[in-house]
């Protein structure tokens, strides 16, 4: 599992590394905030063409080799990042690496489901881990004055170390035809896409905007950056969590109890503009997604979940930019009115998993 999560954590890493570096980028390449908004969406757009077609090859041409597939995608971005200062490049620089990280997810998500037991509150909380750390390591460097290009060095150094472990490592070749079509006619499936978009859009979207809410409500920035910090934390608090509450109630009754805690929680934070709630909200919300991909893959047959797992990463970020994009035009009218859509959202997830 030592050699899953790593690889987790290290996407994690270089994927969150984006948003605390737009500043950065801007100033570089002397560009707006609009137009540095291309970097974030040819990010996703990557990750989301890739995650389909990974979920076709990777019983085609196994986990193995897609992983190297990703690493060269991510290391090609990574050397690029450090060393050209087109935009251009930079631009396409960034296409790949969300192409590169969402096949590392897929496969990643894949292998661990092949395990006995698997953990994917522990794979999720790796992520968050990265999460975390990301914005640490890049405040210690602006601190310091280094260039964001070291960084991309370093994580290329990180992605040959993943290569190497990957060359060394016995991968099982998971080469088993199944029916597309099949596949995407279970309830199972329908039930877990469906609550991947409409979940991944309320919680991408609330990290997103959460900054001007409390902005909004009248914090500061330093404020309101300390709540997001607090969020992830207990976020991630919440993944490592998982496999004791499960010793508590099954998959499903969990993923519904969170997903009604999580909307109550964050109407609270807007009806009182309480902060508390909003950790609340995070705690909640933690265990969500990998508690859906854990029903999701052990209901399914084993030949099934690598075509699952990336059609769930092209999911989610088909609901981020959805969710994300509608409550940005709402906003235009009132800031507290955005974030009735992600409460929304989440009471929809607790109805279709209590359904299904």
């Amino acid at each position: 599992m030592a050699f899953i999560f790593f690889n987790i954590f290290v996407a994690a890493l270089i994927a969150t590394s984006i948003a605390p570096l737009m500043p950065i980028f801007q100033e570089k390449f002397g560009i707006s905030i609009f137009l540095s908004s291309f970097i974030p969406v040819l990010n996703t757009i990557g990750s989301i063409t890739f995650s389909f077609v990974s979920s076709f090859l990777i019983n085609k041409i196994g986990i193995k080799r897609l992983n190297i597939i990703s690493y060269g995608f991510v290391f090609f971005s990574l050397v690029s990042l450090a060393f050209f200062k087109s935009l251009e490049m930079s631009l396409f620089s960034f296409f790949l690496l969300g192409a590169g990280n969402s096949i590392l997810f897929t496969t990643s998500t894949t292998l661990l489901t092949h395990l006995e037991n698997p953990k994917f509150g522990f794979l999720h909380g790796f992520f968050g881990l990265g999460g975390i750390l990301s914005p640490i390591i890049i405040s210690m460097l602006l601190r310091f004055n280094i260039s964001y290009r070291f960084l991309y060095i370093l994580y290329s150094l990180l992605v040959i170390l993943l290569f190497i472990w990957n060359f060394l490592k016995e991968i099982p070749f998971l080469q088993r035809e199944t029916t597309v079509t099949k596949t995407i006619f279970k309830p199972i499936f329908l039930i877990s896409i469906l609550s991947f978009l409409v979940y991944a859009g309320s919680e991408i979207s609330t990290v997103t905007w959460a900054s001007n809410l409390f902005l909004s409500f009248g914090y500061s920035k330093e404020k309101a950056s300390l709540f997001l910090g607090i969020f992830w934390f207990l976020f991630t608090l919440s993944r490592f969590m998982m496999e004791f509450f499960l010793k508590l109630f099954n998959e499903r009754k969990l993923i519904s109890l969170f997903s009604v805690f999580s909307a109550l929680f964050l109407l609270f934070t807007l009806l009182f503009k309480m902060y508390f709630f909003f950790f609340l909200f995070g705690f909640s919300m933690g265990c969500i997604f990998p508690l859906i991909q854990r029903r999701a893959n052990m209901s399914l047959q084993k030949e099934e979940v690598g075509f699952l797992n990336g059609v769930t990463y092209a999911t989610t970020g088909i609901g981020s930019l959805l969710f994300v994009s509608l409550m940005g035009y709402i906003s235009n009218y009132s800031i507290s009115s955005m974030f009735v859509l992600p409460v929304f959202g989440l009471l929809v997830v607790a109805i279709i998993q209590l359904k299904g």
